[in-house]
């Protein structure tokens, strides 16, 4: 894990492992739940400009679309859903969507790292997939299904890496990447267009879109290099509709349903989504009730969780129940009136017993973490899990980045 800029202590001296049916069943969950968010969004409008107004989002937060039948074809091939488990079950909690997702490599070098430890891949007694190497097969896809030269440019930027001292977390994915017969090489976006060799015929015709436009907004990037290469014919996946499907209120919109959800449909959101809405001045269905949304949220804090729309990293996200008050008020009245905000049921997360190094590396202690789980969906396969979790004794939202949670990973039992 050197220098993947990740913190690991306190220590857990094992990964969490799941039963095989449960762990089957999140992936199973995951890639149901993505696609009702990838049709609803879809048949919300039948262009990019018109989603973009139904979801009443800002224009400039989407720049680069591409003017071709792959804009939909790769919107949803790489995903990270957040999934936390109460008395019931998992609930899906949110999604994530495009290339830019955190923890893959981490995730894989995690995974592999277990897996050694305990013997090997024949002899571990758990098991699970390289999110890498999942991921790498859409490239392989996209090139015969595209016809482009077998190679991928992975643009990125060491800017995003928190204090990375090399580039490592590029180098490994660029060398999976070689390993499944592909050219690749890591891009900033300074050097994106000398590295394509444009103007003429673009050197690599297919990349890896590795950020997220408002953390490069946030580091001053210009997003011209980008627009052009894409102009020339490098096709960058996933889309920029991927980033329309991650908006969270296509969450609430299939949480509420649509008329062409089969039984099916709505059983699955039923099990696996907690009950999730759009923040506005309107009336709702809660627990069987009609309700004022804006009152409900005032009258019961202790029952939600406040989200933006449009966000990452847990940035702003209020858990009502651990919120000041009157912050909760104002941020509720804001929103509704705004309708920038989602509002989900709470999650009464179930307890899972990990065992941690003791500080001075002589023996171990158990303890009751809280954790989210975040399985990999790379085509609709399977792509490893993450887990993300306070330390003991911490409660709140979980994040890395921001509030000190701990990434570990989840295996299947043998």
């Amino acid at each position: 894990m050197d220098d993947i800029a990740f913190p690991m202590s306190p220590a857990s001296v094992r990964p969490v492992v799941l039963p095989p049916d449960s762990y089957s069943e999140m992936f199973t969950a995951a890639a149901a739940l993505l696609a009702l968010l990838r049709r609803t969004l879809l048949e919300a409008a039948p262009t990019a400009a018109g989603r973009i107004a139904a979801l009443g989002a800002d224009e400039s937060v989407y720049p680069l679309f591409m003017d071709s039948a792959v804009e939909e074809d790769f919107a949803t091939c790489m995903a990270r859903p957040d999934v936390m488990v109460d008395a019931t079950g998992p609930k899906f909690v949110e999604f994530n969507i495009g290339g830019g997702l955190g923890g893959v490599v981490d995730t894989s070098l995690n995974s592999a790292a277990w897996i050694a430890a305990y013997g090997g891949p024949e002899q571990a007694p758990f098991t699970g997939p390289d999110p890498l190497a999942v991921r790498d097969a859409i490239f392989v896809r996209a090139v015969q299904e595209l016809g482009t030269t077998p190679g991928v440019a992975v643009v990125g930027t060491t800017r995003d890496l928190n204090g990375s001292k090399t580039t490592r977390y590029y180098d490994v994915q660029v060398d999976s990447l070689r390993k499944r017969g592909l050219k690749a090489e890591f891009f900033e976006p300074e050097d994106l267009l000398d590295g394509l060799g444009l103007p003429g015929r673009p050197r690599y015709e297919l990349g890896l879109r590795h950020f997220t436009i408002p953390e490069w907004r946030g580091h001053r990037i210009d997003l011209t290099p980008v627009r052009t290469a894409l102009d020339a014919g490098c096709t960058l996946i996933p889309t920029q509709t991927a980033y329309l499907i991650s908006n969270k209120k296509v969450l609430g919109w299939v949480s509420e349903g649509r008329s062409w959800m089969t039984q099916r449909d709505r059983e699955t959101i039923e099990r696996y989504l907690p009950w999730t809405r759009v923040v506005g001045e309107r009336r709702t269905q809660w627990r069987g009730a009609a309700h004022a949304l804006p009152e409900l949220l005032l009258s019961r804090p202790e029952e939600f969780v406040l989200k933006p729309a449009i966000g990452m990293k847990a940035q702003d996200v209020l858990v009502g129940r651990h919120c000041d008050p009157e912050v909760w008020r104002s941020t509720v009245t804001r929103a509704a009136a705004a309708e920038d905000y989602i509002v989900q049921e709470y999650v009464e997360p179930a307890p899972y017993t990990m065992e941690f190094a003791e500080e001075d590396g002589v023996g171990t202690y158990e303890a009751d973490v809280y954790p989210v789980l975040s399985p990999f969906i790379f085509d609709g396969r399977p792509g490893g899990c993450m887990v993300r979790y306070l330390p003991p004794g911490r409660n709140g939202v979980v994040s890395i980045h921001g509030h000190g949670a701990l990434p570990t990973v989840a295996l299947a039992r043998r």
